[in-house]
Parts: C-alpha cells; sequence; structure tokens
C-alpha cells in the first residue's frame, strides 16, 4: 500500500488537510512572519539529518548555477505564497481559505501547457471547470449580494 501511488497523494492530502487547523489555531496568537520562520527553520533541522543518512554529500558538489536556480525559484514562492497564504487565514475561516487555494492545478495546467508545451486535454478541460465549479459552491455567498 505504501507504494501505491494514488494511495500515497491521499495520505498527503490527510495530512496536508490538517495542517490549516494548526495554523490558523497559531495565527490567533502570532504573527504570519514569525510563523513561517519558525516553520522553515525547524522543518529545515529536521530535514537536514535525513539528506545526511540518505545522500552522498558529494551530491552537493554537483548542483550548477541552472539547477540552483530551479531549486531556489520555488523556494522563494513557497514562502511568499504560504506567507500571503497565512494572511488569509488570518481573514477568513481555514474552510473557506483552503478550497480556494487549492485551485492551483487550475494554474499549473496553464503554466504547464504554456511553459512546458504539455497538452490541455479534454480531461483537463473537464477538470478545471470542476475545480472552479467547486470553489464557487463552496464561496458563492462571497460572490452573490443578498
Amino acid at each position: 500500500m505504501l507504494n501505491n501511488p494514488n494511495f500515497l497523494a491521499f495520505l498527503v492530502a490527510a495530512i496536508w488537510g490538517l495542517a490549516p487547523i494548526f495554523e490558523k489555531i497559531s495565527l490567533k496568537s502570532m504573527d504570519p512572519m514569525l510563523v513561517l520562520t519558525v516553520r522553515f527553520v525547524l522543518v529545515t533541522c529536521m530535514i537536514i539529518p535525513f539528506f545526511l543518512v540518505n545522500q552522498n554529500l558529494s551530491s552537493i558538489a554537483s548542483i550548477n548555477l541552472k539547477n540552483l536556480i530551479l531549486i531556489i525559484v520555488p523556494g522563494i514562492l513557497a514562502a511568499i505564497g504560504i506567507y500571503i497564504y497565512f494572511n488569509a487565514l488570518i481573514g477568513s475561516s481555514a474552510s473557506k481559505i483552503v478550497p480556494l487555494t487549492a485551485i492551483y492545478p487550475l494554474f499549473t495546467c496553464f503554466y504547464g501547457f504554456l511553459f512546458l508545451k504539455e497538452d490541455f486535454s479534454m480531461e483537463k478541460i473537464i477538470g478545471t471547470i470542476l475545480i472552479i465549479a467547486g470553489v464557487f459552491v463552496l464561496n458563492y455567498k462571497d460572490y452573490i449580494q443578498s
């Protein structure tokens, strides 16, 4: 079961679904930048021992400038995204903000088509429509005036 990609993806979704609960609670008493900083420092401290045990340290020397940029840019985007997400969580409920931020596959499909020349199949179009419809259903009261 642990080698089944679909099960692993479901497990990730369950874990990531729990994280916003703790994030929302922490943001009630702490600044988003503090939470973001502590999170990344602690995660880095947790990851380093795993890297040291599972990787050959000489592999670090194989990172060239292009690969370093390809590593750093998504890290910066993630940090900026999480900071903005934390600020959104402060202003609204986790059950509304998380589904709204979960429309990122819609953007990934578009960016994949634009930058990676990936196909834009009927399945992706239907999936995109369903994503938009799902977010609308969860948040329609915010869009329709009473």
